[in-house]
């Protein structure tokens, strides 16, 4: 009974944060070199989510697709205004239609490349259901959607190689079930996905927390000094040290609300206000109320397990 009501509850906040994703005033996008050849483009109409390509000497890698086929022709037009070499692959970091929605675009590329789950969650009733939710969010370009989903698939571990480029697909969960990242070694860099928010309170509604901070530990460990994340600005690795503290912190509060006790309700009273005053330089607040509920009921049952 536990279970189900706490499910329920969540099941409730995930359509309300991912209303939020949307919500508030949007920031233009701009295209950022991060590395020659290597660019992103970050904030945007519609969806603030990061599109990266990669101009390799055979063509070009494009990771995420954005939220609508709008949206993916933009992306398309800024990688025409530096090379007219072909699409070589398509990279989705995770499920979410923030990022996948604009796949269409880039079918000419043939390969559409993602975790097994991101197939999954993209493919029949799954993915129509995916896109009935965004469409609930009244974000310009949805109805010229046609769900994409990857066309080829890995669990733990893929590597890519293109021109000069080695990339390493590594399956972490924690944002979803089905996050990658990618580690560009050579360059010392990763496109983290949304396993990794800047600026902003991550929208949890699918995470999993504790393997979310494993994941962050992971990368940390990796031979990183640049890191793209999967929403907000490029920045070093204290991005990375900023998302998994502020993990570690959440689970840590609301543990110790478990501990004593506490309802739901209450530890979102206690500690709502907490959260807000420690980060306040991050953006979309109205989700910390989301975050502890995902994250009491995750601890909740595991100590019912």
């Amino acid at each position: 009974m536990v279970r189900k009501k706490l499910q329920f509850i969540v099941s409730v906040w995930v359509v309300a944060g991912l209303l939020n994703v949307f919500a508030g005033t949007q920031v233009l996008a701009k295209t950022v070199e991060v590395f020659p050849n290597v660019f992103t483009i970050v904030h945007g109409e519609g969806s603030d989510s990061n599109s990266t390509f990669i101009i390799t000497k055979e063509g070009v890698i494009v990771v995420d697709t954005r939220v609508s086929p709008m949206e993916a022709k933009k992306v398309m037009a800024e990688i025409r205004k530096h090379t007219q070499l072909p699409i070589l692959y398509t990279i989705n970091t995770h499920y979410h239609g923030d990022h996948t929605f604009g796949n269409q675009v880039f079918r000419g590329s043939k390969t559409i490349i993602a975790h097994k789950n991101v197939r999954r969650a993209l493919t029949g009733s799954a993915g129509k259901d995916h896109l009935d939710r965004f469409k609930s969010f009244k974000i310009e370009g949805l109805d010229e959607v046609t769900v994409t989903p990857p066309n080829m698939v890995f669990e733990k571990r893929m590597e890519v190689y293109a021109g000069e480029y080695h990339l390493q697909l590594i399956h972490r969960r924690g944002h979803t079930n089905g996050d990658l990242f990618i580690h560009l070694k050579e360059l010392k860099a990763v496109i983290a996905g949304d396993l990794i928010f800047n600026g902003q309170f991550p929208y949890m509604g699918d995470g999993y927390v504790s393997e979310w901070i494993d994941a962050l530990h992971y990368m940390e460990d990796q031979d990183v000094e640049m890191v793209i994340p999967g929403h907000g600005d490029v920045g070093g690795k204290p991005l990375i040290i900023a998302m998994k503290h502020y993990l570690l912190n959440l689970r840590s509060l609301v543990q110790g609300q478990i501990n004593d006790g506490a309802s739901l309700q209450k530890a979102k009273e206690t500690l709502h206000p907490v959260l807000k005053e420690k980060y306040k330089n991050f953006g979309k607040a109205e989700r910390i109320d989301g975050n502890i509920e995902r994250t009491y009921l995750e601890l909740s049952l595991k100590e019912g397990s």
